[in-house]
């Protein structure tokens, strides 16, 4: 029995819907997922895959996706020409069709650069939905605090590192060394990262206000009036000192969009605004 054999260009054809159908999974997936610094700190999960295996998956399958379409245009080129020509002897009968995808294009690209409603809702719905992920418990000390090692941690948390190390021993956690990742020590006791800095809250010395934000920890996303609030401050007193510095605030709005206006970052308008 003589062997039947493959048809690429349809197995071109297959192989760009389904990478396709995977693309737009992962895409939905890292919408709504978790900030890195969350997800990495509680061990997010979805689907048997972390945050960083699905963002794995979605830019390796976006790129062979890419190759795939070169082979896809050049297993039909000739009825592609065909059809350029035919169109062309025409006076191309789609130019209003064109002209109007092409219009509409860069719309949409201009629309979405300069963050202009509703193209700006949905990338403020998907922050939104990623910064749900965040309270006290899932939210680190500060960003990628599982990359420090355990000697680094306790300097950065303000405990003595015999405190934390008595604190883990008597919470059955192994340590190998003080020279161990948080993350290492997470892995190799199967826990979440989380969970370690949990055990030793409690002990912590208390951190000053403006200490306890940091580069990358969401708070920029929220508006100044939800930030003062969260620190005991009214919207009037917080934009009468940011006024004082020097700093433009016009209305209630989020804290880095005036960051940006006045050229400074986030943490510098929210140490105005809290000293």
């Amino acid at each position: 029995m003589k062997k039947k054999n493959i048809n690429w260009r349809s197995f071109v054809s297959l192989y760009i819907t389904i990478s396709m159908i995977i693309m737009i999974v992962s895409g939905i997936v890292l919408y709504f997922a978790p900030p890195g610094r969350v997800a990495y700190w509680i061990n997010w999960i979805f689907l048997g895959l972390s945050k960083s295996g699905w963002q794995a998956i979605h830019t390796v399958f976006t790129f062979i996706f890419t190759g795939f379409i070169g082979f896809h245009i050049y297993f039909n080129w000739k009825p592609l020409m065909h059809y350029i020509k035919e169109k062309s002897k025409k006076g191309f009968a789609l130019k209003k069709e064109l002209a109007i995808a092409t219009v509409i294009n860069i719309l949409i690209f201009g629309f979405t650069f300069y963050e202009v409603p509703p193209f700006s809702t949905v990338i403020e719905l998907g922050e939104e939905l990623s910064e749900s992920w965040s309270d006290e418990k899932s939210e680190p000390p500060i960003p990628h605090a599982e990359k420090l090692t355990l000697r680094e941690f306790a300097n950065t948390v303000n405990i003595p590192l015999d405190l934390f190390m008595q604190k883990l021993k008597e919470n059955n956690i192994e340590v190998i060394s003080t020279s161990q990742t948080i993350l290492e020590l997470a892995n190799n006791n199967q826990i979440p990262p989380s969970e370690i800095y949990n055990l030793i809250a409690p002990d912590m010395k208390k951190v000053t206000k403006a200490n306890k934000y940091t580069l990358g920890s969401g708070f920029g996303r929220k508006l100044l009036s939800e930030f003062l609030i969260d620190n005991n401050l009214t919207l009037s007193e917080g934009m009468e000192k940011l006024k004082k510095a020097g700093i433009v605030v016009e209305k209630d709005e989020k804290i880095k969009n005036i960051a940006e206006r006045n050229n400074l970052t986030p943490i510098e308008i929210i140490n105005i605004a809290l000293n």
